[in-house]
């Protein structure tokens, strides 16, 4: 084997003998099938979630003999303008990596050798807190590992068996591990009798490594009705409608995600730019409705930020794969309110 006969980052991992899971880092941390990965590499499709113009995903490694030592690469590649993976970017880590471990990765048997393959790369990145915590959730969980130590003690509150007010001591690791634990049937009927009694900062610590997971039906209806009850409110709170948008984003139930956006848009917050944000980045899904789709440009045409706010969240959806025509048609719609005919003259010039 010689390095020309490596061209992608798959083959390398494959033909050193690894077996890996590729894991998003950007819009959200959630798996990336091998069969996407590959066509990603390919430039046959566009990144699924891209974030920034950049690829950013973590790939967990390990030798099929020795499935107790496992390592871990984070890389972020730049994206063309339709979404593709840029491969001279690609080529030229490639070529870094070959150069320093040679084309037997695993053959070392030094784990800092391995990850050490990484320094000073520009194609490496160390993800925040937060994000660390939701990709060792996981992978844990991925590969049918045992969850970490924190697990328990979040276990035992968010399943009601502590006082809502002893939330303080809970790990951010263990929440994380909650979240994506969800095929648990007594966690998950445990959570949906506390979700819409949970005080603000549990429940926000919970909803933020929900994005992550995919909750089932029944746990989207409960965070239906914590929405409801919030959008009822004299003066809803921003970070709770934020919270419970973004806890059901990654759900297949997406009629009912569809229905809590909608409630959402017609509500006099969704002026503000927070809200629009969330839903543009983690409920895009919901906008491929041509009906959704125009109430949400409109709702963005008329919202607290001014035209920047209007700009900067239509060019990170209309990034998204499929969602350009989607957004120019309701752009183009000429039934458009005046406001939104006044940000499209501004955005195009006229």
């Amino acid at each position: 084997m010689s390095e020309n006969t490596i061209t992608t980052l798959s083959e390398f991992l494959e033909q050193s003998g690894a077996h890996y899971r590729v894991f998003d880092m950007g819009r959200r941390v959630t798996k990336l099938s091998a069969k996407k990965f590959t066509r990603f590499e390919a430039a046959e499709v566009p990144y699924p979630y891209p974030f920034q113009r950049t690829a950013l995903f973590g790939i967990i490694f390990w030798h099929p003999q020795f499935t107790d030592r496992h390592y871990v690469w984070f890389l972020k590649f730049p994206l063309d303008e339709q979404g593709l993976l840029i491969q001279a970017a690609r080529d030229e880590f490639l070529v870094m990596v070959l150069d320093r471990v040679g084309e037997y990765l695993l053959a070392a048997a030094d784990g800092k050798y391995i990850e050490g393959a990484l320094k000073d790369s520009p194609y490496s990145f160390n993800p925040c807190e937060d994000r660390m915590a939701a990709f060792n959730a996981q992978a844990t969980k991925s590969l049918s590992l045992r969850p970490s130590s924190f697990y328990e003690a979040a276990y035992d509150y968010f399943t009601g068996q502590k006082p809502f007010d002893s939330w303080q001591v809970l790990g951010m690791q263990g929440v994380a591990d909650i979240a994506v634990r969800t095929d648990d049937k007594t966690l998950t009927k445990a959570l949906i009798q506390t979700l819409p009694q949970l005080p603000p900062q549990p429940f926000h610590m919970l909803t933020s490594f929900m994005e992550n997971a995919e909750p089932a039906n029944n746990m989207v209806e409960a965070l239906q009705w914590r929405l409801k009850n919030e959008l009822e409110q004299n003066q809803p709170d921003i970070t709770e409608v934020c919270a419970c948008l973004r806890a059901v984003s990654n759900t297949s139930a997406q009629g009912l995600v569809e229905s809590m956006v909608k409630q959402t848009l017609v509500s006099d917050i969704s002026r503000h730019i927070e809200v629009l944000a969330v839903i543009a980045g983690r409920c895009w899904k919901v906008l491929e409705s041509s009906e959704l789709c125009q109430l949400f440009v409109e709702k963005l045409a008329v919202n607290e930020a001014g035209y920047e706010g209007f700009s900067h969240i239509l060019a990170d959806l209309m990034f998204m794969p499929g969602m350009r025509e989607l957004v120019m048609t309701a752009l183009r719609n000429p039934n458009r309110s005046a406001e939104l005919t006044q940000q499209v003259g501004t955005m195009f010039g006229s």
